[in-house]
C-alpha cells in the first residue's frame, strides 16, 4: 500500500475552527504545508499565505487548479519524501491523514526536516480505540485506516520524531457522519467500494437516517449520564518547537450530522431551544449543551 493512502470520508470531523483560525495569523511570506490533504483541509479559507497540498493520489485533486493568484498549489508526492526544502515550512497540517500513513514514523522525520526552527504543526487523528472508529472500520472495511492511535502514545511519538512539543489540544466529537456520505458514495458504480457499505445504502432511508440519529443521540445520551466517551471521535493537537505546558481547549461538541463541521455553542445560529444550523452547509441538527 502507499505511503499517502487516499482519504475515505471524514468520521464526522473537519479541521478545528478554533486551529483554523491560527492559519490566518501567517503573513504573506508564510508557507503552509497540507499533508495528505485530498480535497484540501480548509476550503474556502482566506488566508495571506502561500499553501502547498500534497498527495500521493491523482483523485484527491478533483476539479479545477486555483489560479495562480491564490498562491495555492497542488503537489502529487509521498509523506516519507516530501518535495520540499529543509526548514522551509511554518506550518505544518496533517488533518485526519496520519491513520492513513503505512510509514507514518519516517512521515513525522519528514515534518520535523521541514519545518522551520519556529515552525508549528498541526495534527488531528481519531481515537483507534472508540466506538466511531470501530464502526467506521467495519463499515468501510478498514476505510484507509492503517494505523490506530492512543492520545499518550501518539503525543510521544509525534515529539519524538517531529522534534516538536504540544502546545495545545482539544477533544474532537463525532456526528457519524461517514454513515450519511456513505449512502450518497454508494449509490454509484465506483470501483472497489466495500460490501459492507453498499449493504448499509441498501436499508431503507428512514432505516439508516434512525441508525445515524441513534448513534448521534445516543452516545452523547450515554457520555452524560455515565461519563463514557463514546461520542468522541479523536483529538486535534498543535504543536512547535518551544511549548510551555500543554493546554487543553474547550472541545466543540455540536458537531454537523452531514458535513461534520464542528462549532463552538456560543457561534451556533439558534432557531430554537434544541436545533442548531450548521454555518458550513445550512443542516439543521439537534443542540447540545457541553
Amino acid at each position: 500500500m502507499s505511503s499517502l493512502s487516499p482519504k475515505s470520508p471524514s468520521p464526522g470531523v473537519t479541521i478545528s475552527l478554533t486551529m483554523l483560525a491560527r492559519l490566518g495569523d501567517l503573513g504573506p511570506e508564510g508557507r503552509i504545508l497540507d499533508i495528505g490533504s485530498s480535497g484540501g483541509s480548509f476550503p474556502g479559507a482566506e488566508l495571506r499565505c502561500a499553501a502547498v497540498a500534497i498527495d500521493e493520489d491523482r483523485d484527491a485533486f478533483q476539479g479545477p487548479a486555483p489560479p495562480e493568484s491564490a498562491r495555492r498549489w497542488r503537489v502529487l508526492g509521498q509523506a516519507e519524501r516530501l518535495p520540499v526544502a529543509s526548514a522551509s515550512i511554518d506550518v505544518v497540517v496533517c488533518s485526519h491523514s496520519l491513520e492513513h500513513f503505512v510509514g507514518y514514523g519516517r512521515a513525522l522525520d519528514e515534518i520535523g526536516r521541514v519545518l522551520k526552527p519556529d515552525g508549528r504543526l498541526y495534527v488531528s487523528v481519531p481515537n483507534g480505540y472508540a466506538l466511531c472508529d470501530a464502526v467506521y472500520r467495519w463499515v468501510y472495511e478498514g476505510g484507509g485506516h492503517v494505523n490506530r492511535f492512543r492520545r499518550d502514545d501518539v503525543i510521544r511519538q509525534i515529539g519524538t520524531r517531529a522534534e516538536v512539543r504540544l502546545a495545545e489540544w482539544k477533544k474532537l466529537y463525532s456526528s457519524f457522519t461517514y454513515l450519511h456520505t456513505g449512502r450518497h458514495l454508494a449509490q454509484f458504480p465506483l470501483p472497489g467500494l466495500p460490501a459492507r457499505l453498499k449493504m448499509v445504502a441498501r436499508l431503507p432511508h428512514a432505516v439508516a437516517a434512525a441508525a445515524h440519529h441513534g448513534l448521534y443521540v445516543g452516545t452523547r445520551l450515554l457520555d452524560r449520564a455515565l461519563g463514557t466517551g463514546l461520542a468522541l471521535y479523536g483529538w486535534a493537537f498543535w504543536f512547535d518547537r518551544s511549548a510551555g505546558p500543554a493546554i487543553e481547549l474547550p472541545a466543540d461538541i455540536n458537531v454537523c450530522m452531514y458535513c461534520g463541521a464542528g462549532h463552538p455553542p456560543e457561534s451556533a445560529q439558534r432557531p430554537g431551544r434544541l436545533a442548531w444550523i450548521c454555518a458550513s452547509c445550512q443542516a439543521r441538527n439537534r443542540f447540545w449543551f457541553s
